[in-house]
């Protein structure tokens, strides 16, 4: 039943955006932009202020060691998603207001200096350098109406590329180069601040706005089986890494815009993807459909928090939302991961980077999937407090004081697994050099996350 109200849904929305797709195909690569992103290192990361109700030691060493996590972040990510990421966590810690955890419907044109999210909008900027802007609304001296009409094909001043565009190469994910949405939306509307078109070399908001059209009309042409959007570009799979990178991205749009059709996609998307990839012996996720059905600890973190990022903004007034019995499942699902996952942490307190294997190489604690689990829990105790339980919560502190004892005095969270896989998705404990950008920003999350919590 589920599936066909997405499929109608998923092809209402199209028609907004662009045609409807061929799902037996993938979009041409030819499409997709690809540099290396290089990173600003100039970028400075201010002390974030921490919540005085919380005496926890491992608290306060994480807030103080939290501007150096974040330049070491800003200096080592460089692929789609761990931008996507990074600029989210920037967000989230510096300008929450622009985030559904503490959202505040503000004109961005209007906004003063010290408001102004300086190293998301300069992220967002550098991360299309290899953009095709041709037929963008500069290149055709058509920057004359609406940001949001340039999202929509059918009223866009100036057409979509056929096919649509992706913001960044995605490395053959079609759901990674979404996670960057947010921030170049972000970047769209602050590009008619007069302050950040002084300081910043930029294009026009129109042509951002234009190329977050592109990304979602490249989307929603990749390959769809029942009802659900592919995480990779060129045959359906899914992986739990996408419940993070496409559902929270379109219901984002949908809070910015109070589009109905956008907030219900982003929650049908999630609710589809957690069904599909939940194993309910466990109520833990498996990796990846077909070869990877492993329970691995990152992909459980990306899901429970894109989770907690779609019922934050379907919380909210602006979100209108009538799809109350999609949140309410959310809400009952993610309680059932926390308390799966939770009782999967090992003697350090981590969870184990691929859970119930007897693989101990497989088994090693991760702080990245630690982190941003932790991270999720406490947003859920903030948004769902009769949900959540002091049992729970406890083991959260204790998950929470392993990652921070991790944490090396130069600020690199070390014990994380290597985000690139390159023998495979392994955590390498005596290994100091491996750096993880995930880790990075999962430990900033958790930290922002339990601010607020206040425990």
């Amino acid at each position: 039943m589920r599936a066909n109200l997405l499929v109608n849904t998923v092809f209402t929305l199209l028609p907004l955006i662009s045609t409807a797709p061929d799902t037996s195909t993938a979009p041409s690569s030819a499409s997709t932009a690809t540099a290396t992103y290089t990173p600003d290192e100039s970028l400075s990361f201010a002390y974030p202020k921490r919540n005085f109700k919380i005496n926890s030691r491992p608290y306060k060493l994480l807030t103080k060691a939290l501007p150096k996590i974040l330049k070491n972040a800003n200096s080592i990510s460089i692929h789609s998603w761990e931008l996507g990421c990074f600029t989210e966590t920037l967000l989230e810690v510096y300008n929450p207001g622009l985030t559904p955890f503490e959202w505040q419907q503000r004109s961005c044109a209007l906004l003063e200096f010290n408001d102004i999210p300086w190293n998301v909008l300069k992220i967002a900027e550098k991360s299309l350098v290899a953009y095709d802007w041709t037929g963008s609304p500069s290149d055709l001296d058509a920057c004359d109406g609406k940001l949001e009409d340039y999202l929509d094909n059918s009223k866009s001043p100036v057409p979509h590329v056929t096919g649509g565009r992706a913001l960044i190469n995605g490395d053959g994910a079609l759901g990674d180069p979404v996670s960057l949405v947010p921030a170049v939306w972000i970047l769209a509307q602050f590009a008619k601040n007069r302050l950040v078109h002084l300081g910043l070399e930029m294009k026009q908001g129109e042509d951002y706005a234009w190329a977050v059209g592109n990304q979602l009309d490249y989307l929603l042409n990749g390959p769809t089986q029942i009802g659900i959007i592919s995480q990779r570009e060129d045959h359906w799979e899914l992986w739990a890494d996408m419940m993070y990178m496409i559902p929270p991205s379109l219901t984002y749009m949908g809070l910015s815009l109070s589009d109905e059709v956008y907030l219900q996609t982003g929650l049908e998307q999630w609710s589809l993807e957690s069904q599909t990839l939940l194993d309910p012996s466990v109520n833990i996720y498996n990796h990846i459909t077909g070869w990877d059905m492993r329970l691995w600890a990152t992909g459980n973190g990306w899901g429970v928090y894109g989770a907690i990022r779609n019922v934050s903004a379907h919380r909210l007034p602006q979100a209108l939302s009538h799809d109350s019995a999609y949140v309410k499942e959310a809400e009952d699902t993610l309680l059932k991961v926390f308390t799966g996952l939770f009782s999967q942490l090992d003697d350090q307190k981590l969870l184990p980077n691929y859970m119930k294997q007897d693989n101990a190489t497989l088994a090693v604690g991760d702080t990245a999937g630690t982190a941003l689990t932790v991270a999720a829990y406490y947003r859920f105790i903030t948004l769902c407090p009769d949900k959540a339980h002091s049992k729970l919560t406890k083991l959260a502190e204790n998950a929470f004081d392993a990652v921070v004892g991790k944490i090396d005095n130069d600020g690199w969270v070390t014990h994380a697994v290597d985000p690139m896989g390159t023998y495979g998705w392994v955590v390498y404990p005596n290994d100091l050099s491996m750096h993880s950008p995930e880790a990075q920003a999962f430990a900033a999350k958790m930290w922002k996350a339990r601010t607020e919590a206040g425990i």
